[in-house]
């Protein structure tokens, strides 16, 4: 893909909170619409532990991909989305995406980040880090700051 071709931004972390937050601040930025991807597959799902009961694996895991699709046929968006996600739709996601990884310090993932992703810390950046169009590795997790960052960052692609 050239890289002037893309229609949207997917932004991920080892943090959740972090990579949504700063999806809306650099869409904000941008001017361009914010997704969060967790909870539009929250949303579809509705009631994810009923449908664990009354459902399979594979039709969650159908649900999941089925939205990823709808969102992947977005423009003009920037996308939060978690490492699993990320990880199990990227044949979907990276078609006009630009992927960026904010490699969050692990005393920050560990805070603030959910368990899995602390204890599989170096695993994860690696695989990310192969994944990415641009990773920023960053100290300062203020907003603001890395906002400033990706966006000076993406400045160097585009």
């Amino acid at each position: 893909m050239d890289i002037r071709d893309f229609n949207k931004i997917v932004i991920v972390s080892l943090c959740d909170s972090f990579s949504k937050d700063l999806g809306n601040a650099l869409s904000q930025n941008l001017g361009m619409i914010f997704c969060d991807t967790k909870e539009l597959i929250e949303y579809e799902l509705i009631d994810k532990k009923a449908i664990e009961e009354l459902c399979t694996k594979d039709y969650l895991e159908k649900s999941e991909r089925s939205v990823i699709s709808h969102i992947a046929s977005f423009e003009n968006v920037v996308v939060a989305i978690n490492y699993d996600y990320l990880l199990h739709n990227i044949n979907i996601l990276k078609s006009n995406s630009l992927i960026v990884f904010v490699n969050l310090p692990k005393t920050f993932v560990k805070e603030k980040g959910n368990v899995i992703d602390y204890i599989a810390f170096d695993e994860r950046v690696k695989t990310l880090k192969n994944i990415a169009t641009l990773t920023v590795s960053i100290r300062n997790t203020k907003i603001d700051f890395v906002c400033k960052k990706v966006m000076s960052g993406l400045g160097g692609i585009l």
